[in-house]
């Protein structure tokens, strides 16, 4: 027997979407623009292009064709350089699950 559809959904769901359970209830609004820089023990990272809720600090990655979680593959931009910063802190960077995310912060450091 395989996985099944919602198993799957679910699975990505995991990967894909980081929920603010600290926030009040609301109805995300995923509209801001801003990188995910996901750091792990060691003090490597990975960043993601992700949209950031207008109201709390959840965050879902923004997919592209091949890369499900949006992770920038190329280095940054000069225009990624610009955009806000979420750090999250996972165990091992190359299998960054955003729901397991830790110690989320916000702000405006992106070198």
């Amino acid at each position: 027997m395989g996985m099944g559809h919602l198993h799957l959904r679910k699975i990505l769901k995991e990967e894909t979407l980081y929920k603010d359970k600290s926030a009040a209830r609301h109805k995300c609004d995923f509209s801001q623009h801003c990188i995910l820089k996901a750091v792990d023990e060691e003090k490597r990272y990975r960043c993601y292009n992700v949209m950031k809720c207008s109201e709390c600090l959840s965050f879902k990655s923004i997919p592209e064709p091949g890369n499900i979680q949006g992770c920038v593959l190329d280095g940054l931009t000069d225009e990624q350089k610009e955009l806000p910063v979420i750090k999250g802190y996972c165990k091992h960077y190359y299998n960054v699950v955003f729901s397991k995310l830790e110690n989320i912060a916000f702000g405006k450091e992106n070198k």
